[in-house]
């Protein structure tokens, strides 16, 4: 699964300005709280300073835009109830929530679900493949228990301030976290597959098919083609001898047109004489 990823690093934020690095052990889903599908008006606004708040990317309809390198510590998470934040350990990304609704007490007012149902398919299906991409650099495991987690089961952790997305969002449209857990184990298989395909080179692809070849010259040949064989043999169309006749690989056209040779001068040669 392949994510369109670009990068505009907000260089204005403080967060950014600070500098401070992160060794990541886990990743945090946010979601923005806003109906608002373009991320360039967060970015616009949090490129600044004075903004206390930042993440490493936003997933939108089209894609993700890194906004922090994804070693530097970000301001997402806010601190927990055990006086831990996720900052220190997690990479973060808000997903952008598409326009039509409001909000009343943290809940969505006047979201509707059908409508959204292609917006938040693309939005969710970036989301696996940005979590699928980081988890697979830092060699992170996404169904390890407090490894990919949402805003909301940060604060349950103790370590993130008390926000409830995505699970405010995500479960309108039947998707759980434990769900994207899998999906992103998932897509990091397929990932590793295509790895090993992308490593296909040509020399190692002439070098199976020799081990292939080789592989089919020594099998022994049916015993419904015996009469046939022994015929070709004793007419010198197929050579006899020690070496194996490879009976069951495949013929090259210059060897066909030796055995073709071959059938004709033996052919010629039983014509009677004028």
């Amino acid at each position: 699964m392949q994510v369109q990823l670009t990068q505009q690093l907000l260089t204005q934020n403080d967060c950014y300005q600070e500098g401070r690095t992160l060794k990541p052990t886990g990743i945090m889903v946010h979601s923005t709280g806003v109906a608002q599908p373009n991320p360039q008006v967060f970015l616009r606004s949090w490129n600044k300073p004075g903004v206390e708040k930042c993440v490493h990317a936003f997933v939108w309809r089209e894609g993700v835009v890194q906004t922090l390198p994804w070693t530097t510590r970000a301001w997402h998470a806010g601190t927990g109830t055990t006086g831990r934040s996720a900052n220190n350990t997690h990479l973060s990304f808000e997903c952008c929530e598409p326009a039509g609704h409001t909000y009343q007490g943290g809940t969505m007012i006047g979201y509707d679900v059908l409508a959204n149902q292609s917006y938040f398919e693309a939005i969710y299906q970036n989301a696996v493949a940005l979590t699928a991409m980081l988890c697979q650099q830092f060699q992170l495991d996404p169904l390890k228990p407090g490894v990919v987690i949402c805003h909301r089961e940060g604060y349950d952790l103790g370590i993130a301030s008390g926000h409830a997305d995505v699970l405010h969002w995500w479960p309108k449209h039947n998707v759980t976290m434990d769900q994207f857990r899998r999906d992103v184990a998932k897509a990091m298989s397929e990932g590793d597959t295509d790895q090993e395909e992308d490593d296909m080179t040509q020399e190692r692809f002439n070098e199976l098919m020799e081990q292939y070849l080789a592989q089919r010259s020594a099998l022994d040949p049916a015993a419904w083609s015996e009469q046939a064989r022994t015929w070709a043999e004793q007419a010198g169309i197929i050579s006899k001898g020690p070496s194996p006749q490879r009976y069951r690989s495949s013929a090259t056209r210059e060897e066909v047109v030796q055995m073709l040779y071959r059938l004709d001068q033996m052919l010629t040669k039983q014509e009677p004489t004028p």
